[in-house]
């Protein structure tokens, strides 16, 4: 949502000053983008430290008073019964082996995770970024004019932030991550084949015009799925000891990929040299469609399970497909006696209830 407001903002400062002869034109909207971290940056000076790190370091009255800040007291959330949880899962990931470096992302069933959130934040790239978000250029090449681009671009830009909205409040509290990703990146392959089947007419304006829409409703979809769950997934799938180093190993899983296409684009585009024009699409429709069948068969549901759960599916080694029907209880002997068998590294006491309530009163 950030983002999109930035980038609705950007948009009508540019519409200001696009007018001007002056340097100023470019010197004003350059100067501006300095107000933000000026203003965010002593704001992250209050933030609250994360009651997760605080655990793991042992320092369990801070990391109390850092989720009493953190919880609403609206939501009638018990901070010490969260914080047990707290401390119980790190004890799992523990007894898990699960380490706190960077080579631990590539280590045991912590390699799937990698391997998932990575993808997922890369599919951003692969399901057509770079094509659909920077339009502007292609609109141009299929023979829209100046104002035409322009309009679209922030009707775009709009259209996406509307389906932001409508996957926070409606999509996600009501459909699995594995869900809407999956059939989010299969529609959007089916509109980028679409775009390119298209340029076989594109000489004609209506055709071109069609095309320059496909392109806002593959925008819309893309915030309906990838769009939000490209941020969501990486931070659900990595056990709480590694999220930080997932997320960044997936967030430059991303850029890397965005640097590759980034620089592939304008040749796709460009008439001096591949001239693809809407057959471009059917190069990112390709790569979106292999990211779908990936997604099918690798992407797991995260969708209502916790921490400690997910770490147990991800140690018994569950196919992906199987996660969102599979029983798991943290807390049932059983379930860790299999766990301890195919981990014998791990230990073989646990967190029953009893010492979960102790946990609580002794927080």
């Amino acid at each position: 949502m950030c983002f999109i407001i930035g980038q609705l903002i950007a948009a009508g400062v540019l519409e200001g000053l696009v007018h001007l002869s002056s340097e100023w034109s470019y010197r004003i909207p350059f100067a501006l983008q300095w107000f933000w971290p000026a203003f965010l940056f002593p704001v992250l000076l209050f933030a609250p430290e994360s009651p997760w790190h605080l655990v793991r370091k042992g320092r369990l009255e801070e990391a109390a008073k850092s989720l009493a800040r953190l919880q609403s007291k609206s939501a009638n959330i018990n901070p010490q019964q969260t914080l047990a949880t707290i401390v119980h899962t790190n004890k799992l990931e523990e007894e898990l082996a699960i380490g706190t470096s960077y080579w631990d992302c590539f280590k045991g069933f912590e390699r799937r995770r990698t391997e998932i959130a990575c993808v997922t934040f890369a599919g951003q790239v692969f399901c057509g970024l770079n094509f659909a978000y920077n339009s502007t250029y292609f609109f141009q090449q299929v023979g829209l004019s100046t104002a035409q681009t322009y309009q679209l671009n922030v009707g775009g830009t709009g259209l996406a932030l509307f389906g932001t909205l409508i996957s926070w409040f409606l999509l996600m509290p009501n459909f699995g991550r594995r869900t809407i990703y999956v059939w989010g990146m299969a529609a959007m392959a089916a509109i980028l084949f679409v775009i390119g089947i298209l340029n076989v007419r594109t000489s004609s304006s209506h055709v071109a015009m069609a095309q320059a829409v496909l392109t806002l409703v593959w925008t819309f979809v893309f915030q309906l799925s990838a769009g939000q769950l490209g941020w969501a997934l990486p931070a659900e799938v990595g056990s709480t000891r590694l999220r930080q180093k997932t997320v960044c190993l997936a967030r430059n899983a991303y850029y890397i990929i965005g640097v590759v296409a980034g620089v592939l684009e304008p040749y796709f585009l460009n008439p001096t040299q591949w001239n693809l024009k809407g057959y471009t699409a059917f190069v990112w429709g390709g790569t979106a469609l292999m990211t779908f069948i990936w997604a099918f068969f690798r992407l797991p549901e995260t969708r209502g399970r916790s921490y400690e759960e997910l770490d147990m599916l991800f140690a018994k080694n569950i196919p992906a497909r199987k996660f969102s029907l599979y029983q798991v209880d943290a807390y049932d002997e059983q379930q860790t006696a299999q766990l301890s068998a195919n981990h014998p590294v791990m230990m073989t006491v646990t967190l029953g209830e009893k010492e979960m309530a102790n946990h609580v009163e002794h927080i």
